[in-house]
């Protein structure tokens, strides 16, 4: 699997990668990522432990784009290797081509192929609603503008190419700075998700599978030191993203699987009928024809076997994973995902 990471400079990729990273190192729901190299799991910590006990925040991503990867765990069992790669900010605003940067390319390149997108956008931007005079300014500042036209590029060109669209991720991030709880003027998420909608609408068409889900690492409230509060380092909701976008992969593969059983199926009733309507006889031309066909009828049995094998597997890690996306606010289509959660649509 791979994900792609999009988003402004400053707007909190880093800084959600590690507590994501130090959330599901230890598990939630006994899902867990680890990442296969040893000495990045060590910077990865490292960085986890001076954001939280000096509030030093991780350096920005510079033109190299940082590449991770993750082993998806689930009840002690090896399930899936997740490529993570975070650019750089500015790589979403920068030209490509001979004159561009190379960064930029391999950031579209790799969003053509990935199987989960994460648009990571700036809590501070919705603290208080957005105005009608205020949302072309939000749309710039967030990229959210540049991030609709990398994503519509992706999304058509997988159409017209029959591929499988992308599981998207709006990750609003530094989500404590939202005044949800203002007296009179709360901001509900309801209300977030249609500023988000009008900003962003290609992520809410049809077939197009987006989950809205607003992450925090904590206030991060400094003390006379300088040292950050250790109680103020509150992770919350980081593990979702992830939790989505392999509910989504396992879905998609459920499902296509199940389309490859059925013209597998169909293609052995083909042969089956074939090898029922040779004639009677004993001559080599019969004889090589009915070896053929039994031979034909072996392979599917074998090919039929391990589709039905992989299917029962992704049918049980999504049936796993779904439950724990019951609050997480997921579209399908542009309608609430009544497959995510009781009561929905």
């Amino acid at each position: 699997m791979t994900t792609s990471v999009l988003g402004a400079s400053g707007s909190g990729k880093s800084t959600y990668l590690l507590a994501l990273y130090a959330t599901m190192s230890r598990g939630v729901n006994a899902c867990t990522l680890h990442e296969v190299d040893s000495n990045r799991d060590v910077e990865l910590s490292d960085g986890w432990r001076d954001l939280g006990e000096s509030g030093r925040p991780p350096e920005q991503t510079g033109a190299a784009p940082r590449q991770h990867v993750f082993v998806y765990s689930r009840d002690m069992k090896r399930l899936a290797n997740l490529h993570w790669t975070d650019f750089r900010g500015g790589a979403l605003a920068s030209f490509v081509g001979p004159d561009g940067s190379p960064d930029a390319a391999d950031m579209l390149h790799q969003v053509s192929l990935a199987h989960g997108v994460f648009l990571v956008v700036d809590g501070e931007h919705f603290r208080k609603p957005i105005a009608p005079n205020q949302r072309e300014a939000v749309a710039r500042d967030s990229l959210l503008q540049r991030m609709s036209s990398v994503l519509t590029d992706t999304l058509t060109g997988r159409t017209e190419t029959g591929r499988p669209l992308p599981a998207i991720t709006i990750l609003i991030t530094k989500a404590d700075l939202i005044e949800w709880n203002l007296p009179g003027a709360s901001r509900r998420l309801e209300d977030l998700v249609a500023e988000i909608r009008s900003l962003l609408p290609v992520a809410f068409q049809q077939r197009v599978c987006t989950a809205v889900c607003p992450v925090s690492v904590g206030p991060l409230e400094s003390v006379a030191s300088g040292a950050v509060r250790p109680d103020s380092v509150a992770p919350d909701s980081v593990h979702l993203p992830v939790m989505f976008t392999l509910a989504h992969f396992y879905r998609q593969e459920r499902e296509a699987l199940g389309e490859r059983l059925r013209a597998l199926a169909a293609e052995r009733a083909a042969v089956e009928g074939e090898l029922r309507t040779l004639p009677p006889g004993r001559s080599r031309t019969l004889a090589a024809r009915r070896d053929r066909l039994v031979g034909a009828l072996r392979a599917l049995d074998e090919r039929q076997a391990t589709a039905a094998h992989w299917r029962g597997r992704c049918a049980t890690e999504a049936e796993a994973l779904v439950p724990m996306l019951k609050h997480l606010m997921i579209y399908d289509g542009g309608r609430l995902a009544t497959w995510a959660g009781v009561g929905r649509g």
